[in-house]
């Protein structure tokens, strides 16, 4: 599966300590010694606490626009009741504004936020839900702005503004995220976010928390045998190719930031995609045949057995799920998530994830695991297999 190399940029800014000590003022009270007596200080009602997030926008980041897109912000209707999920996103445009800045293209900015006012989902008074959702659509663009390799979202970003195809998920480990989609059919956005929504939770359970905030996810037309494209932050799906299995295979592929081969990347996105989907045994059989069709067997080759070509590309991965599905019947989905989170953070190669595997479970099932890579690892650079001879 290709993959689009990225990276991102993080900017600062200096925290405004007025704005701050005048919250601190506001917001905070006193209880008095019995129940009946009122506070000593009021707490501040929703009119205070909007007057508190005003003069942090004004002298924190409306400073730092142009005048242009300073004025727009302040021209929103929504601007005159500012709530925390609305001063993050006036945050949000101020990076995108810069990050645009620095490729001579201020000005879309200004252009995103007027297009997203155009539309019947905002005119109708932008509630909490959608300015985070237009919020994860700014940080999406400074996103792809920031480096040149990045997939360059600016264009099909007019489909997610005009339908309003955002989404807030809470995830349990890792907060908030924000599901960013571009299709030029709503229909099918729509659908993309509610499969992403019902996938997200099972994918974290599995493999730990997503190291993201946002996720884009853009549907368009691929290369005819690629289904789906990932990296990181961001996600093509093939307008041909729209379905659970695909969503879940993409959205795994998303969690797993560190550089491993093909055999595991491809193997374990193939092995969630299928054991959230239409069951393990369905893609054994399936993959099973393929590669019996490609002239090849069922082990892993590892190292320097690899073949080249595209059979050698569809051999690995089939392959690697072959060896994800053995992990997953020597020790059940503990043993897979167990060793999953242990290792998506890191960097590694062949024998150290084979090593990875099989240290993980008792002692009996570590002596499962050695005796599966002596009879279906080819290319260890450890001998697993039970000592023949002197030495």
């Amino acid at each position: 599966m290709a993959s689009v190399v990225i990276r991102g940029i993080e900017r600062s800014l200096a925290p405004g300590f007025a704005a701050i000590v005048l919250a601190a003022g506001l917001l905070l009270g006193c209880k008095g010694s019995v129940a009946t007596t009122p506070p000593l200080v009021p707490t501040a009602n929703p009119t205070q606490q909007a007057r508190v997030l005003t003069d942090t926008a004004e002298a924190k980041f409306l400073p730092g626009m142009t005048v242009e897109l300073s004025g727009l912000v302040r021209a929103q209707p929504w601007f005159k009741q500012l709530t925390q999920s609305r001063v993050d996103l006036i945050e949000a445009i101020l990076k995108c504004e810069r990050a645009a800045k620095a490729r001579g293209e201020a000005e879309s900015v200004r252009t995103m936020l007027s297009v997203a006012s155009e539309q019947g989902w905002y005119g109708d008074g932008l509630d909490e839900g959608e300015a985070r959702g237009l919020r994860g659509a700014f940080e999406a663009y400074t996103e792809s702005l920031s480096n040149r390799n990045a997939p360059a979202i600016g264009p099909v970003l007019a489909t997610t503004l005009r339908y309003g195809l955002f989404r807030a998920v809470n995830l349990k480990e890792g907060g908030e995220m924000i599901l960013v989609v571009s299709a030029d059919d709503p229909k099918v956005g729509q659908a993309i976010i509610d499969m992403s929504v019902d996938a997200l939770p099972q994918i974290e359970a599995l493999v730990g928390a997503y190291p993201y905030k946002f996720l884009h996810i853009m549907v368009t037309d691929l290369d005819e045998y690629l289904a789906g494209l990932s990296y990181d932050q961001f996600i093509a799906i093939a307008a041909n190719s729209v379905d659970r299995g695909t969503v879940v295979h993409e959205l795994t592929h998303s969690t797993m930031y560190g550089k491993f081969p093909i055999w595991f990347e491809e193997g374990f996105a193939h092995f969630v995609e299928f054991y959230f989907t239409d069951g393990l045994d369905k893609a054994v059989k399936q993959f099973t045949a393929d590669l019996k069709y490609l002239g090849t067997d069922t082990k892993l080759y590892v190292g320097v057995y690899r073949s080249d070509g595209v059979a050698g590309y569809i051999a690995e991965r089939e392959q690697g799920f072959l060896f994800m599905k053995a992990v997953y019947d020597l020790q059940g989905i503990a043993g897979v998530t167990d060793a999953v989170r242990a290792l998506r953070t890191h960097s590694l190669g062949d024998q150290d994830l084979l090593r990875e595997f099989v240290q993980h479970g008792t002692p009996a099932d570590q002596e499962k695991m050695k005796a599966y890579f002596c009879k279906n690892v080819v290319g260890t650079s450890r001998n697993y297999c039970p000592a023949s001879g002197p030495f």
